[in-house]
C-alpha cells in the first residue's frame, strides 16, 4: 500500500472498503469480505477523526471536516447493523439492501473527502514540516468501543 501521502493511503483504503461492500451489492456472497471491509471502514474513520482531522481543523478546514464528521455519523448505525449481521451469520441476500445504501452513502462521501480534505492534507505536511500526518496516521490505533464523533447515541 502506497502511504507516501495522506491522500494515497486513504484513497487506497476507500477502494478496499468499497470493494467489499460492492461485492455484496453485485451478488457476491462473501460476507467475510464484507466484514473485513466494515472493520477497515471503522479503522479508517478512527484514523481520520483522531489523526487527520484535528490538524486540518486547526489549520482552518473547519467546515469541510464538520461535514465529513456528520456524514461519518450518518453512516455509523448502518455500519454497526451490517457488522452485527455479519457476526450473527446473516446471509448475503439479507445484507444487500443495507450494503446498497452504504455504498450509495460512500459514493457521495468519498469523492468530496478525497477532493477537499485529502488534497488539503497533502498540502498540510509541506507547510508544517514538524507535523508528519502519514506518521501520525500510521500510529493511530482504534481503542475497543471507539465511536465516531457524531455517531447517534443510544
Amino acid at each position: 500500500m502506497d502511504a507516501t501521502t495522506p491522500s494515497k493511503l486513504l484513497a487506497v483504503q476507500h477502494q478496499h472498503i468499497d470493494q467489499g461492500v460492492a461485492g455484496i451489492v453485485g451478488g457476491n456472497d462473501d460476507t467475510a469480505a464484507l466484514a473485513a471491509s466494515l472493520k477497515l471502514l471503522r479503522q479508517h474513520l478512527h484514523l481520520e477523526e483522531t489523526a487527520l482531522f484535528p490538524p486540518l481543523e486547526a489549520d482552518g478546514l473547519t467546515l469541510p471536516v464538520f461535514v465529513m464528521k456528520r456524514e461519518h455519523g450518518q453512516m455509523w448505525p448502518l455500519i454497526a447493523r451490517l457488522e452485527a449481521a455479519c457476526a450473527n451469520g446473516a446471509t448475503a441476500e439479507s445484507l444487500r439492501a443495507d450494503c446498497a445504501t452504504l455504498l450509495q452513502l460512500l459514493g457521495m462521501h468519498n469523492p468530496k473527502e478525497e477532493q477537499i480534505v485529502y488534497t488539503a492534507a497533502d498540502r498540510y505536511e509541506p507547510a508544517h514540516p514538524g507535523t508528519p500526518l502519514v506518521a501520525a496516521m500510521a500510529k493511530a490505533k482504534m481503542p475497543e468501543g471507539w465511536r465516531c464523533a457524531m455517531a447517534p447515541r443510544g
